[in-house]
């Protein structure tokens, strides 16, 4: 029922991929707008929302997964 190890593999790292480079790419294009921040925390906030942006996206793959399984499963019958 559940995909492979490499198509789960496969599967994370583009969802982490893409949000994760999405994010940096915002983050990176509100830098240049707004400039530097003030407050030297702001850094160690701008790193843990990242992290997060990478991170987050792996609690998608089951959703995901279980998704394709129905659409694979509908094809059979």
């Amino acid at each position: 029922m559940a995909m492979g190890s490499k198509g789960r593999q496969r599967l994370s790292i583009l969802l982490c991929g893409l949000s994760g480079a999405s994010c940096a790419a915002s983050m990176a294009a509100i830098l240049l707008f707004y400039g530097t921040p003030y407050n030297p925390v702001w850094w160690w906030i701008m790193a843990a929302i990242l992290v997060a942006a990478v991170l987050l996206p792996l609690s998608l793959v089951p959703a995901i997964e279980w998704v394709i399984a129905g659409y694979r499963s509908d094809r059979t019958d």
